[in-house]
């Protein structure tokens, strides 16, 4: 598998909001209340994206090994404070997998496809920060679920230090 992440444009996706805005056929969680905040998440960021507060992406397999959408995510810029300093960042609005796909394995690496795709998404975000200036990322794990706050930590992320704060960060200086 070889993945293709492709920025939409501003004319695909509205040709393409209301696939966007449906149910897309086994996409979301099984479990139907996560499914139900998934759905509810990827609908905040079409429409950020079609006021172009933020850039959408889809991820399929650019090998055709697999036809349907592997996943989505979105960027946006932001800011983070830092000794009372907005410093600005970039925004992981929003990370999902099809649900089908999400323990698959790609080859050679042996990485599980949230591991390879997220990669992509820093090495996304990486290349920004030597464009525009950016020193951060920031997110929010959805209900700071254990295993997905373990799932950034792995990656270096950790929780913005402010109390009872829900987001994470990455300092892109400790990223290269």
């Amino acid at each position: 598998m070889e993945l293709e992440l492709s920025p939409y444009s501003l004319t695909t996706l509205k040709a393409n909001e209301k696939f966007l805005l449906g149910k897309p056929i086994d996409f979301y969680d099984k479990d139907s209340k996560r499914a139900e905040i998934e759905k509810t998440l990827l609908e905040l960021t079409v429409k950020q994206a079609l006021k172009r507060n933020t850039k959408l992406y889809r991820v399929k397999d650019k090998s055709d090994e697999i036809s349907e959408n592997l996943g989505f995510f979105a960027i946006s810029v932001g800011n983070i404070s830092v000794n009372d300093k907005k410093i600005p960042s970039a925004v992981l609005d929003y990370f999902i997998l099809n649900n089908t796909y999400r323990k698959y394995t790609c080859e050679p690496d042996g990485y599980t496809l949230g591991i390879e795709l997220f990669r992509e998404i820093l090495s996304i975000i990486n290349q920004l920060s030597n464009q525009i200036g950016i020193r951060y990322i920031i997110l929010e794990p959805l209900k700071k679920e254990e295993k997905l706050v373990q799932f950034y930590k792995d990656f270096g992320f950790d929780f913005i230090p402010e109390k009872n704060t829900t987001w994470m960060y990455l300092d892109l200086k400790e990223f290269n």
